[in-house]
């Protein structure tokens, strides 16, 4: 065997090492939007205050990510992705005992997000640290597309330990899993990275003047409204669709069908990006945001076509509102510089996030507004949910018109 050849199998071993830490690493990512019902009438919650829960988990990803994955420029990723595991264990286990109302709520999401901004793009850094050659975007792809894996086992998890144990059981189990995830990081051949870089500041402000690379970090904010803005109501969504249209579907049921919409993100983050490496990659992925922006405001008026039409539209939302996110994300690692990878990563980590938890609190306002157990309040919620993607598209179409005016960036 040649050494490019092992190092590619090696490489690899790394990548599906990732990948099974980051799936079990993302047990409480969904747990709370998987409860929803449940919580807002057990704590009295409106859908406002869900919103601002919702909200306040992305916010805190969004301060800790910059820091935590420019850190990775630094130090060994592997190292922060422990970290931040070690956090949504203590997050996890904290709400199942002391979650108790909308200020305990706030502080414990708060810290759940934390945790996963230490490890998803902090794993993705470590797996492109140990990759390289022309199989490393599709591993990458794969990385990413295994977030859908992560998140469906989380709201699968939940309904399922919810039927059977109660909703502090279902928080419990989330804390647990994340502690075997590192068993998986103990494996993987220590690195060192080739460049401690400008400083974290001097990382950033380099990071930002990529004009490619922020096109990408900017569709991908868009595509994060999008995405969290859905993955927060749509069990809510769907418990609604199914007393609305008297379909005859209990909880678990729904729990499960949840998870389905969820992993449908798999399939369509990998074939999305393959289909985005074979053409220009900018306009592949404005086409998948323009869609996925159209079936999302169709889907808030499926009601008239009862509960199976809701559900056959929900599961091609759920493709396509994953089908641009590999297709993104690998576009941006590959226009950032080698040296600021991780400065670059957290940049679209913070715009991630800041759309993420936007989405959920605009669209939980408007459910209170125009009310929750109303067709129209769905309807107007999701059209918002859905019109974020519109950013995407924006974005990309500046960076073709800055590439053929010649302006700067890689």
């Amino acid at each position: 065997m040649t050494e490019l050849a092992l190092r590619a199998r090696e490489g690899t071993g790394a990548a599906l090492f990732l990948c099974a830490a980051l799936v079990l690493g993302l047990a409480g990512n969904m747990t709370f939007q998987a409860l929803v019902p449940e919580l807002a009438a057990e704590l009295g919650l409106s859908k406002t205050e869900i919103g601002w829960i919702s909200t306040v988990n992305y916010l805190a990803y969004a301060a800790a990510a910059p820091f935590l994955v420019s850190l990775t420029d630094r130090l060994d990723a592997r190292r922060v992705m422990a970290a931040g595991l070690f956090v949504s264990v203590a997050a996890g286990l904290g709400s199942a005992l002391f979650l108790d109302g909308l200020g305990s709520a706030l502080f414990w999401r708060g810290l759940a997000g934390i945790g996963i901004a230490g490890t998803y793009m902090p794993g993705l850094k470590a797996l492109t640290d140990r990759t390289g050659g022309p199989g490393q975007a599709r591993l990458q792809a794969l990385y990413t597309a295994v977030y859908s894996v992560g998140t469906a086992l989380s709201a699968w998890l939940a309904g399922i330990v919810l039927v059977a144990a109660g909703w502090r059981a279902a928080f419990a189990a989330s804390g647990l899993l994340p502690a075997f995830a590192g068993l998986f990081l103990v494996p993987l051949a220590p690195h060192r990275p080739r460049a401690s870089g400008a400083g974290r500041a001097g990382g950033l402000r380099a990071a930002l003047r990529q004009r490619r690379a922020m096109a990408f970090a900017l569709a991908y904010g868009a595509h994060c409204w999008e995405l969290f803005g859905f993955r927060t109501w749509l069990v809510a969504f769907l418990v609604f669709a199914a007393a609305e249209t008297g379909a005859a579907v209990d909880r678990a049921t729904i729990a499960t069908l949840a998870t389905i919409v969820l992993l449908l993100g798999l399939p369509a983050s990998l074939l999305g990006n393959e289909l985005a490496g074979r053409l220009p990659r900018a306009a592949v992925v404005s086409g998948y945001m323009l869609a996925s922006a159209g079936l999302g405001t169709a889907l808030g008026f499926a009601l008239e076509g009862g509960f199976a039409v809701v559900l056959v539209l929900a599961f091609l939302y759920g493709w396509l509102v994953m089908v641009d996110s590999a297709a993104i994300t690998v576009g941006t690692v590959q226009a950032a510089a080698p040296e600021l990878k991780g400065a670059t990563l957290a940049i679209q980590t913070l715009l991630g996030s800041i759309g993420a938890m936007l989405a959920p609190l605009a669209s939980g306002f408007l459910l209170d507004l125009l009310g929750s157990g109303t067709r129209a309040g769905w309807a107007a919620a999701l059209a918002t949910v859905a019109a974020g993607a519109l950013l995407g598209p924006s974005a990309l179409a500046l960076l073709a018109r800055g590439e053929r005016r010649g302006e700067g960036g890689p």
